[in-house]
Parts: structure tokens; C-alpha cells; sequence
């Protein structure tokens, strides 16, 4: 790619687990609209591997990072994370502008900006991208056909592996409304919960699978949404989905506060939010506004594309 473009740098690319993947990806798709992209990946320097839309390009791997030597002056870069190792080689690179997805990485380098990715008030001049985040209609349609019952409060764990009781908060749901099902998503399987009673448990073994959930709760209390953009959660209010996230959570307390929805600080709190979401004006009035919300931010795939023009035309 000699003529100027946009340049991914990957490291976590291949770490579906992470939300940081989800992002990079779909900025990549976003940038191939506007103009030719390079995606750079760990690995033998020099070996490419077919990735759908693109052919990653391998630069090293642990401290010693090289930069490809056709890829020509003037390129973009956005990093999914500034590690030391990409911080020490865009320093020899010195790309006209270089952005960062995640601020977790401890490398150093005086031109990286970071790349807002959720609507801040005030902010509006900062470079920014807002990703297309797609659902799928059809789920709204049919429920999960798992389980025989919709409006029930769902819970996305902050767990992993397996477990025989529910998480804290999800028995404090179901402790303050007994009659309501607590439907927890955890370790790949929903499980089903009223009160302490185990009514049932099926797997979740895709996204539908997962949109069906979401589409048909009352609420969805995720209790450890994404750092990046909490796909989950913008997910949730694109199915007019009210959402209830921790307080300080990031991208998904700016959701929560736009959307509709709730943050809480204790299980208290938490128990007064979904109270509040179960009353039916409540909840019709939540579900219309996060819509609203999300439809206009990442329900559009235009937007992000419009979003990486103006960002390869003003730097």
C-alpha cells in the first residue's frame, strides 16, 4: 500500500473474547470504504493470513516490532492498544497521525490521540468514530427457544467458569421480586432462576441466540459491559432493551444515562432500578428513548464510514 490510507495495528485482532477485537475490526471495515487498509498483526515478520475483507500482515512478536517496508509516508494508524513494543515502532515510522482504541497500553508516544468511540457531551470536535453495531430484527419476532417465557430480568454475568447458585446480584433481583424470572447468561448457558428455584438452563451457542434473550427481557443488567463501547449494551437499547449497568462503567453508564436506562453503586440501587423498569410506563418510556438512542449513534453503517472520512481529510 504506497499511496496514503489507513494502517490497523492489531494485537489483539484474533482475541474474539475481547471487545477491543470487535472495535478494531469494525473500524477496519469502516476505513476500506474510504480508501486502501493495511492491517498488522503479531507473528512472523513478513507472513499473511486471509481474514475475511483483508490480508493480515505479520510484524514480529514480543518486544521487537517491524514496520512494513511498502507501506509508504502519510498513513493513518489507529492501534487497538499503544503497548510498548507499537509505541517504539510508529516512533521510527512517524505516521502523519496515529489513534488509539483502548487506553490500557503502557507505551509512549507524544502524537497518539485517542479515538472517541461513544457520544460525550462537549466533545464533539474530538476525533472520533461511532461503529456500526448490527442486530438482527428477526430475534424480536420469536423467543428463546429455550425457555416458554418472556419479560423476565436478564443478567449478564461478571463470572466465568461454572457455578450453582446465581451471581449476587441476580439473587437480589430475585429476592426483592419473587414472582419475576431472573434469566442469568453465564460460562455460554442461560440460566433460568425464581427466586432460589433453578426452573431451567439452555446454551447459548450464538449471537441469535443471544439477540433473542436480550429482545425479550424487561430489563438487562450487565454487570460487566465492554470498556470499549459495551457492544452488549448498545445491543440491548437497539432492541428498546432498557439496560442497568454499574456506576463508573464507562461507555456503558453514558449509554445508561442517554438511553434510558440506570447506573447503580450497590445492590440497593440496583433493586430500585429494575423497580423502576418494571413499572410498564416506565419501562415504555426507557425503551423508546435508548432506541432512539442507539438506532442514531451505531444503528447506522454509513455513519462510521462518514466518520473515517472526515478523519483522513483533517489529518
Amino acid at each position: 500500500m504506497s499511496e496514503p490510507g489507513t494502517v490497523v495495528v492489531g494485537c489483539h485482532w484474533h482475541d474474539r473474547s475481547r471487545e477491543l477485537s470487535y472495535v478494531a475490526r469494525a473500524v477496519a471495515g469502516a476505513a476500506s470504504r474510504c480508501g486502501p487498509v493495511a492491517v498488522l498483526v503479531p507473528g512472523r515478520v513478513g507472513a499473511r493470513q486471509p481474514d475475511g475483507a483483508f490480508d493480515l500482515e505479520a510484524i514480529g512478536e514480543g518486544h521487537r516490532l517491524q514496520w512494513p517496508e511498502h507501506l509508504g509516508p502519510g498513513q493513518l494508524v489507529v492501534a487497538d492498544e499503544l503497548c510498548a513494543p507499537v509505541a517504539t515502532m510508529l516512533s521510527a515510522v512517524r505516521p502523519r497521525a496515529v489513534f488509539t482504541l483502548s487506553g490500557d497500553g503502557e507505551g509512549r508516544l507524544s502524537a497518539a490521540r485517542p479515538l472517541r468511540l461513544v457520544p460525550e457531551t462537549g466533545a464533539e470536535d474530538e476525533p472520533s468514530v461511532e461503529v456500526h453495531v448490527a442486530v438482527n430484527r428477526l430475534a424480536q419476532r420469536h423467543r428463546h427457544h429455550g425457555f416458554g417465557f418472556t419479560g423476565y430480568q436478564l443478567v449478564l454475568s461478571d463470572r466465568s467458569g461454572r457455578h450453582d447458585d446465581p451471581p449476587p446480584a441476580a439473587e437480589s433481583i430475585g429476592g426483592a421480586f419473587p414472582d419475576d424470572d431472573v434469566v442469568v447468561v453465564e460460562d455460554a448457558v442461560a440460566w433460568a432462576w425464581r427466586g432460589r428455584v433453578l426452573r431451567g438452563m439452555v446454551p447459548v451457542d450464538t449471537r441469535m441466540d443471544l439477540w433473542r434473550l436480550v429482545a425479550h427481557a424487561n430489563a438487562c443488567v450487565d454487570l460487566a459491559p465492554g470498556r470499549q463501547i459495551a457492544r452488549e449494551c448498545v445491543e440491548a437499547l437497539r432492541f428498546g432493551t432498557p439496560i442497568v449497568v454499574p456506576a463508573g462503567a464507562g461507555p456503558a453508564a453514558a449509554h445508561a444515562a442517554a438511553g434510558g436506562g440506570a447506573s447503580f453503586g450497590d445492590h440497593g440501587e440496583l433493586v430500585s432500578a429494575v423497580a423502576r423498569l418494571r413499572d410498564p410506563d416506565n419501562r415504555s418510556t426507557a425503551s423508546a428513548a435508548g432506541q432512539r438512542y442507539a438506532d442514531a449513534h451505531y444503528g447506522d453503517p454509513a455513519r462510521p464510514v462518514a466518520d473515517l472520512r472526515r478523519l483522513l481529510a483533517t489529518t
